[in-house]
C-alpha cells in the first residue's frame, strides 16, 4: 500500500482506468474485468488517487496468497501451503507487478488459482461423487472470468483437455466437463461478440504480438527475455522450480501424481509456447507470471519433505528470495522517484529522457498542475476556448493525459491517428464530441515520447500552432524531461494521415 499511494501510475495503469471511464464488455487490448475492478475499488470514479485505482490488485494479491496456501495444503500438507504462501509473496510478479501495481493479471490469478483449486478437487474425487458436477461447473464459473480477465486463461482448459485425453479419458463419459465448457464460453463470450463487431481487431492486435511470419531467429532476444522472466518471477524462485520439475521426473515426489500431472499440464504449454516465441519475437516477462506462479508448489513440495517434523517457518532459502524481492522494490522505487535527472543518453535537446522507462511513472502529477495554472489563465485572457479538448495520438501518453490532465481540467481527449496507436482511444471517439473546422486543440507530450513526424501531421490538419511553452521537469536537482504544451489553431477537418502501419 505504501508503494501504491507513493507512486504515480504507469502507462499501462492509467490506460486501465481510462478503460474504467467508460465500461463496456471487452475492449481492443485486454477483456473488461480490470475495468470492472478499478471501478469498483475507485467507488464508481469517485477516489481519483493511485492507491483506490490499485486497490484491486493489492486485495487481489492478498485473495491469492490465501488461495495458494489452500492449494499446497491439498496438494501435500499445511507447511507446504505455507512455504507456497512465502514463495508467492517473493515472487515480484505476485507481490508487486500484479500484486501492488493494477495489471489484467490482478483479478485473472485469483481465478487462475481459484480454477486449479477446483481441479485439484476435482481429481481426487470419484466420478459417481455427488460434488463432482458441482466442482465442475464451479470449475466453469472461475475459468470464465479468468478468461474476461486475461483472455490467456483459455491455456488452463488447454491444459484440461490434454491431461483428460492423455491420463484421464473417464471425465470424457460424464456430464460434468462439457457443462463446465459451456458454461466457461457462455461467460467468455463477449470477449467473441466484440470481436465479431469490430473485424477482430483485438484477435488480430494479440496474434500479431506472437505471430513469426517475417520473424527472423534471435537468441539475443530470447536471452534477454529468459532474463527479464527469472527476474520477475524472483531468480531463486524460478531455479527452484525447473529444480523441482526435474525432482519430479526423476522420480524423487511422494505427492499424488495426477495432481503433479495437472499442475504441470496446465502450466507448462504457456510457457514453452512463450519460450519458443521469445527466439523470434519480444515478449513481455509478466506474460508467463501465472504458470510460474502455480509451479511454486514443486518447490514448496520440497522444502516440505527437507524441513519435515521441524518447526522451521522461513527457511534461509526463502529469507533470501523475500530478500531479494524487498532489495528490487526499494530501488525500483528510488531510481524512479529519486534518480538525479535521467538514465537516457538524450539529456539535452527536444528528446530529453528518451528510452528511461522510470519517466512513465515520474512528473505527470507537476505537469497536471502546471498545465491547469496554464489553461486557466489561455481562457481567461481569450487564447483558447473553456472547450478545446486534447488531441492525443497514442494511448500513452494519452491515458497519462486522461488521468493527472484532463481529469483535473475537465477537458476531452481526442484520438487522431490509427488503431495500432490508439489503441482502444480509436473506438473512444465515438461518444466523444467531434472536432469541427475551425476548432482549436491543445497537442501535450513529454520529451521523452516526442516525435517531429506526428507533430508535422499534425500540423497538416491545422491552420498553425503555436510554438511550444516548455516546462522543465526536475528529479533530484537535474532536469529528467521536458513537457511541450502546442496550441493547434483552426482544425481544417482533414483526417489525420499516418504513415504507421
Amino acid at each position: 500500500m505504501l508503494i501504491a499511494i507513493s507512486s504515480e501510475l504507469s502507462n499501462a495503469e492509467a490506460y486501465y482506468w481510462v478503460y474504467s471511464s467508460h465500461l463496456q464488455w471487452n475492449y481492443f487490448d485486454h477483456p473488461p474485468m480490470v475495468a470492472w475492478l478499478i471501478r469498483l475499488t475507485t467507488g464508481n470514479l469517485l477516489f481519483h488517487n493511485e492507491l483506490f485505482v490499485r486497490l484491486g490488485a493489492i486485495l487481489s494479491s492478498a485473495i491469492c496468497t490465501y488461495l495458494i496456501f489452500k492449494i499446497g495444503t491439498l496438494v501435500n500438507n499445511i507447511q507446504t501451503g505455507w512455504f507456497a504462501a512465502l514463495l508467492y509473496t517473493s515472487s515480484t510478479y505476485g507481490s508487486l507487478a500484479a500484486g501492488a501495481f493494477i495489471l489484467p493479471d490482478s483479478p485473472q490469478m485469483v481465478f487462475w488459482f481459484s480454477s486449479i483449486l477446483f481441479l485439484l478437487k476435482i481429481s481426487r474425487l470419484p466420478v459417481y461423487d455427488s460434488k463432482f458436477t458441482r466442482l465442475w461447473c464451479l470449475f466453469g464459473i472461475t475459468m470464465g472470468l479468468c478468461i474476461m480477465s486475461k483472455v490467456h486463461g483459455i491455456f488452463i482448459w488447454f491444459g484440461v483437455a490434454a491431461y483428460t485425453i492423455i491420463f484421464n479419458r473417464s471425465w470424457l463419459k460424464y456430464p460434468g466437463i462439457y457443462l463446465s465448457l459451456t458454461i466457461t464460453i457462455i461467460i467468455a463470450s463477449p470477449i467473441l461478440i466484440w470481436n465479431l463487431h469490430n473485424h477482430f481487431a483485438g484477435y488480430e492486435f494479440h496474434s500479431g504480438r506472437i505471430s513469426l511470419s517475417g520473424a527472423s531467429f534471435r537468441p539475443a532476444l530470447f536471452i534477454k527475455g529468459l532474463l527479464a522472466v527469472m527476474l520477475i518471477i524472483n531468480p531463486i524462485n524460478f531455479f527452484l522450480i525447473w529444480y523441482g520439475i526435474f525432482r519430479y521426473y526423476k522420480g524423487n515426489f511422494a505427492v499424488d501424481k495426477k495432481v503433479i500431472q495437472l499442475i504441470l499440464f496446465c502450466s507448462l504449454p504457456l510457457i514453452l509456447l512463450l519460450l519458443f516465441v521469445s527466439f523470434f519475437r519480444e515478449i513481455y516477462p509478466h506474460w508467463p507470471g501465472p504458470a510460474y506462479s502455480c509451479l511454486l508448489l514443486f518447490p514448496a513440495i520440497i522444502l516440505s519433505s527437507i524441513y519435515k517434523n521441524k518447526e522451521t517457518i522461513f527457511p534461509v532459502i526463502i529469507k533470501a528470495a523475500l530478500t531479494i524481492t524487498v532489495i528490487l522494490t526499494i530501488s525500483d522505487f528510488i531510481i524512479t522517484n529519486y534518480y538525479p535527472g535521467t538514465t537516457s543518453d538524450q539529456k539535452t535537446g527536444l528528446n530529453i529522457g528518451k528510452g528511461d522507462e522510470s519517466l512513465n511513472m515520474y512528473g505527470w502529477r507537476e505537469a497536471g498542475e502546471k498545465f491547469d495554472s496554464l489553461f486557466k489563465n489561455d481562457v481567461a485572457k481569450g487564447r483558447m476556448p473553456s472547450y478545446a479538448p486534447i488531441i492525443v495520438t497514442n494511448w500513452f501518453p494519452a491515458s497519462h493525459i486522461d488521468f493527472y490532465i484532463a481529469s483535473i481540467t475537465n477537458q476531452q481527449t481526442v484520438g487522431m491517428g490509427n488503431i495500432s496507436d490508439l489503441h482502444q482511444y480509436y473506438f473512444m471517439n465515438d461518444y466523444k464530441k467531434k472536432l469541427k473546422p475551425g476548432d482549436n486543440a491543445y497537442y501535450l507530450v513529454p520529451s521523452n515520447l516526442f516525435n517531429y513526424k506526428t507533430l508535422d501531421r499534425l500540423n497538416g490538419v491545422f491552420n498553425q500552432y503555436e510554438m511550444p511553452l516548455v516546462i522543465d521537469q526536475v528529479r533530484n536537482g537535474s532536469v529528467c524531461k521536458e513537457f511541450y504544451i502546442f496550441r493547434m489553431k483552426g482544425y481544417k477537418g482533414l483526417p489525420f494521415e499516418t504513415n504507421d502501419k
